[in-house]
């Protein structure tokens, strides 16, 4: 299904399947990222490549389901050398952003040093997707997010 790049985030296609594609979805982005950062670790004799992927991403995002890690964790197979042996490891794809703050939080992350907005300089926008699932995780656990936003909204009620 083509989509056009260039529309609103809040557009959304749909898929075969029935479920909603968001228009922020670059296509096949994380098979291009994972590809990448297998060939490095190939090169450097490393044996796991790790992808943040969350439970909230796959909703909508085909290269975010566990299914296609695991597909993923095939073609690495397949594709390198014999003696290779890397693992795909995606810890968070079954937890929720809020999850993953939570446990975060108890381990005492920086998150003053984490980013998660679409936008590549600070302040972070406030309002995108990214920002919006980090917001209300935060929000979820009540702890304020550390990093500074142009607009925080409140995204528990």
């Amino acid at each position: 299904m083509e989509q056009d790049s260039t529309s609103s985030s809040s557009e959304q296609s749909s898929r075969e399947d029935g479920e909603e594609v968001p228009t922020s979805y670059v296509p096949f982005r994380n098979a291009n990222l994972l590809a990448m950062a297998v060939s490095y670790a190939e090169a450097n004799d490393c044996d796991a490549v790790f992808i943040g992927a969350h439970s909230e991403d796959f909703s909508g995002y085909p290269d975010c389901r566990p299914e296609f890690f695991e597909a993923f964790q095939q073609a690495v197979d397949v594709g390198t050398k014999a003696e290779t042996e890397i693992e795909i490891r995606a810890p968070f794809v079954e937890l929720s952003k809020t999850d993953i703050a939570e446990r975060g939080v108890e381990l005492g992350v920086p998150y003053e040093h984490t980013w998660s907005c679409y936008r590549a300089e600070s302040p972070a926008c406030g309002t995108c997707d990214a920002c919006a699932y980090r917001l209300q995780a935060f929000q979820n656990i009540g702890v304020r997010d550390p990093i500074e936003y142009e607009e925080r909204p409140e995204y528990v009620e």
